[in-house]
């Protein structure tokens, strides 16, 4: 007979089913197998069958894993590591997403053959990330006319999407696997022919989704207030501005604008109100009212969250149906076992981490904050409670995927998020319902929605402004992330067996608060020196970190700008080097103070990154190269000086010295040089651990000349000169300093043919090992007092499959 807890202990052991079969080797799964029956044999039978049984669901869900994965794996995996062009048909499997010059969506494809040749059925339908190219502005409209289940058919260029590039970066290709997509595809237009297919659930619900979109486009005309609303009540995100995406990511507020049980909770109460006062009993009220949230959840977008908030939603008004009361945990388990059940890569999606995550705190913790005898004011109490339990379930998840948790998240989630949840999102659904039947029904509270709003961004756009310590946090390591999450396990249980005394309450907080510093990773990389050469395409950008004391930074990458684009080629959030690649490492570094800001020139691929991170740490001194700055070196400067930021120059010879092991030396330019271009570009010494680093810059020959007067030291490391051009690195230098490395910062299939084969054919003439940021991405160097450690972010190019 099925026992209260029984869904949730099931789903424990999936979950570690799942874990394991993907995690450990199979011999475990072997000895696991072996252990079951002798647990059911054990003389302590009522542990051991538990046991027993948790080890035999763990491996059913391994199995079914297994035999899930082995079914989606990919048959053109081949095909795109060779980058290989092929015609593939099949069916639009997602909503079109039309951004600038490019439109994404997922494709089901079901045939694949040789241009010019017949077609073969692949082994199953298989998902690939399309991006269709277009090169007129007259294609915009039949492409946004695409729907889910229309036929597809178009010649295509495989790839294998790319791993994280630098440490900690975004992985793509993880991404996606997690999707149940191994490749990925590049079309143009002009080779796409799409034709009307069967017609499928998914496209009529995301038509009305498109509809209900344009009705609170007309309600809202201010086009800010339009996006964030359609992505408040409807899941539509693709106007929401990413500025203002930033801004409530930052707060730690992004959470307002993902479908969740509130929005499914305000529609269910709402629609079983309704139905009542239109003389429905309440049986049939309750099915109404599921039906209305059935309907609900596809209507925007199946998220995670709203997939998770719908079936919980439906569980607890079965449970009022058959006149009982629903085990919230008990319908958690259940909706978190559905879920998996239909696809078990969710288990590693960041959206459905927090939504299950997050929930499950606020069912274990609430009830115990809430039987608390302060403050007095239950409706204050219950704020607080479900404010800190999502809090405390939140943070390593955030700091896991985000590397952020602002010091204002706690502030925001009491004061603004309330408002924003239980008035603005009510004020939305009542003008969105009341704008169906007529829209001057829908004007006070569409104003009143508006009004609140564009207050409360006021408000956030000054609190983002803020540079507030503890903002960024380091990527967390796996040790801690099992102790804080045992932390949250045991907690629960020490309260309900009558750990809540004053003194355990104090216990708790201690604990908490040690978690909490050792997130900071104090007592790691002390005595070392840290340089990451970070891969920014065809440019540099350089982090150098002294133990805890200082961090430096030479250059900030930046992204080619090229002729103006026509305005209907932009896209809504363009990839950008600074905001894409430097800020993202800052902050699963933990940096939010760049003690020295060094700017070798003022190329753009050196300092068109810089701009973007501004905003977001601060900076306590710049060094420049004295002549006169480039626009965007301009730009950054005054917005250094706005913040009374010193400006440096400096001249060869000049050294400071950050402890007694680390020395920075000026080797290029002097003040007043005729230097100019590249040839002026600030050349540093670093000695750290009788370890000695040349950054270069991209100075050229005549410039390495003028260093080669200078005292130069035998170099272990070399940074290479204007990415590996042969104007640079010439053999004089090289005979000077005998590097034993050298790292060149190049862009992968440039167009410039960096690194030219002169250099790197003078570069094995010294017996240099050479490190490339276009083949190993990026590159970091640990320099302790006995040795010197490389670690390369790509290792060796591997299929994404299995695992």
């Amino acid at each position: 007979m099925w026992k209260r807890g029984m869904f949730f202990s099931l789903s424990l052991a999936v979950t570690a089913g799942f874990l394991a079969v993907v995690y450990l080797p199979p011999f475990l799964w072997a000895l696991s197998a072996a252990i079951v029956p002798a647990l059911f044999l054990s003389g302590r039978k009522a542990w051991g069958r538990k046991a027993a049984l948790f080890l035999l669901a763990a491996g059913a869900a391994a199995f079914y894993f297994a035999c899930y994965d082995q079914q989606h794996r990919s048959s053109l995996w081949g095909a795109a590591a060779e980058g290989r062009t092929l015609v593939l048909a099949g069916t639009i499997d997602s909503p079109v997403i039309r951004d600038g010059d490019t439109a994404r969506f997922a494709l089901a494809a079901e045939d694949a053959g040789d241009p010019g040749g017949s077609l073969a059925k692949l082994p199953r339908a298989e998902r690939i990330a399309m991006r269709v190219l277009l090169t007129e502005k007259s294609q915009i409209e039949p492409v946004e006319s695409w729907r889910i289940g229309q036929r597809w058919r178009g010649e295509v260029t495989l790839a294998v999407p790319d791993p994280a590039r630098n440490p900690h970066g975004f992985d793509y290709a993880r991404y996606l696997r997690w999707q149940g997509i191994s490749v990925t595809g590049t079309a143009s237009f002009a080779s796409v022919r799409v034709e009307p297919g069967t017609g499928s659930l998914s496209s009529v619900f995301r038509g009305w989704q498109i509809a209900l979109g344009k009705k609170v486009e007309a309600l809202f005309p201010d086009p800010d207030t339009a996006g964030y609303m359609k992505s408040l009540l409807l899941g539509l995100q693709t106007d929401l501005s990413p500025e203002l995406q930033q801004v409530y990511a930052n707060l730690g507020a992004l959470h307002v604008l993902a479908i969740s049980g509130l929005h499914v909770t305000i529609l269910g109460s709402l629609a079983l109100w309704l139905a009542e006062r239109c003389g429905l009993s309440r049986q049939t009220a309750l099915l109404v009212t599921m039906c209305v949230i059935a309907l609900y959840v596809p209507l925007v977008g199946a998220s995670s969250s709203a997939v998770r908030a719908g079936v919980m939603g439906v569980l607890g008004l079965l449970a009022q149906f058959g006149g009982r009361r629903g085990d919230v945990r008990e319908m958690w388990a259940a909706s978190f076992l559905l879920m998996l059940a239909y696809d078990p890569y969710q288990l590693w999606q960041a959206g459905f981490q927090l939504s299950f995550g997050v929930t499950l705190g606020l069912i274990e913790f609430v009830p115990l904050l809430m039987s608390l005898p302060s403050p007095k004011l239950a409706w204050l109490r219950s704020l607080l409670a479900v404010t800190l339990s999502a809090q405390l379930v939140s943070f390593p998840l955030l700091i896991y995927w985000f590397h952020q948790f602002s010091p204002l998240s706690l502030p925001i989630n009491l004061l603004a998020v309330p408002l924003l949840s239980a008035v603005v999102l009510p004020l939305g659904l009542i003008a969105l319902l009341l704008g169906m039947v007529h829209p001057a029904m829908a004007i006070l509270p569409a104003r009143g929605a508006a009004f609140l709003l564009h207050w409360i961004h006021q408000a956030f756009d000054r609190l983002d402004q803020l540079l507030l310590p503890f903002r960024h946090w380091p990527h967390p390591d796996g040790v801690w992330l099992a102790a804080y999450f045992f932390f949250l396990w045991m907690l629960p249980l020490l309260w309900k067996n009558g750990y809540h005394r004053r003194r355990d309450l104090l216990a708790y907080g201690l604990c908490l608060a040690l978690f909490l510093c050792m997130a900071r990773q104090p007592f790691t990389g002390r005595d070392e020196v840290r340089i990451t050469f970070l891969d920014v395409g065809q440019g540099d950008s350089i982090v150098v970190e002294v133990g805890k004391e200082r961090v430096y930074l030479i250059d900030g990458g930046g992204t080619p700008r090229f002729q103006q684009e026509e305005a209907w080629r932009k896209k809504r959030d363009p990839y950008e080097v600074g905001k894409d690649v430097l800020l993202p490492f800052l902050r699963a570094r933990g940096i939010e103070h760049i003690d020295i800001l060094i700017m070798t020139h003022g190329d753009e691929d050196h300092v068109g990154g810089l701009p973007a991170i501004l905003p977001y740490v601060s900076v306590g001194a710049a060094l420049v190269n004295g002549e006169p700055p480039s626009e965007t070196e301009q730009q950054v400067i005054k917005a250094l000086q706005d913040r009374h930021v010193p400006i440096w120059t400096g001249k060869p010879g000049d050294s400071w010295q950050d402890n007694p092991h680390v020395r920075w030396t000026w080797l290029h330019p002097g003040p007043g040089s005729e230097w100019s271009g590249n040839n002026a570009s600030v050349v540093m010494l670093l000695s750290a651990y009788d370890t000695n680093l040349l950054f270069t810059g991209d100075l050229e020959e005549s410039g390495e000349n003028a260093l080669l007067q200078e005292r130069l030291p035998p170099v272990d490391v070399l940074k290479v000169g204007h990415h590996g051009s042969r104007t640079s690195t010439t053999p004089a230098l090289l005979q000077r300093i005998k590097p034993k490395a050298a790292v060149i910062s190049v862009g992968r299939h440039n167009r410039y043919g960096h690194p030219s084969a002169v250099v790197l054919q003078r570069l094995a003439d010294v017996d240099a090992n050479v490190y490339r940021t276009d083949r190993q991405g990026g590159i970091t160097l640990i320099v302790q007092p006995e040795k010197m450690i490389w670690q390369t972010q790509i290792l060796v190019q591997r299929p994404m499959q299995p695992f």
